[in-house]
């Protein structure tokens, strides 16, 4: 015991403990477990957007790679599902798709299947720019993304003049 002399008196200081009970550690993980009970299928919800979101940026990306390579190499250009990414002989855009320089009959670039079991509906089977960077036929493209279990979805227009975006707001599946 350690003290310290008051006019002779030893007096005794007393020693603090700190730390957590057992119970109140009990209550501080039911707490924990409740809190993060109702966040997993938030943070779920927020995954499968974001995977949705950055399956629809990569087609844009595909649209704006075979826009640019039409112009530059003054050739027609074809953006289509590919299932062995070297051909078009896909049924559909969740297969993956591939970027092709019809003159050439050379691939530029090969996109791989979208994750998370996406349902892709388009207008059209594939899509042609022309050395201008137009589509080809001229007709405006619409191609509508959803995830399995998802709300929302994503849908991609592509103009006459050949410009790929995003529409806002989200689209329902």
């Amino acid at each position: 015991m350690t003290g310290r002399k008051a006019s002779g008196i030893t007096v005794a200081m007393k020693k603090s403990h700190t730390g957590f009970t057992l119970i109140e550690l009990m209550i501080t993980l039911v707490i924990a477990g409740l809190l993060l009970g109702m966040a997993v299928p938030s943070f779920t919800s927020t995954i499968r957007n974001n995977r949705l979101t950055a399956e629809a940026n990569n087609l844009v990306t595909a649209f704006n790679i075979a826009r640019s390579e039409a112009v530059k190499r003054r050739s027609t250009v074809t953006i289509c599902p590919s299932t062995d990414q070297t051909s078009c002989n896909g049924d559909s855009w969740d297969d993956g798709w591939i970027v092709l320089d019809d003159d050439e009959n050379e691939v530029i670039q090969v996109f791989s299947p979208m994750k998370g079991n996406p349902t892709i509906d388009s207008t059209a089977d594939s899509v042609q720019y022309t050395a201008a960077g137009f589509l080809n036929g001229g007709a405006a493209i619409s191609i509508g993304i959803c995830m399995e279990g998802g709300d929302e979805g994503r849908q991609i227009n592509i103009t006459a003049t050949g410009r790929p975006n995003n529409v806002t707001p989200y689209p329902e599946c």
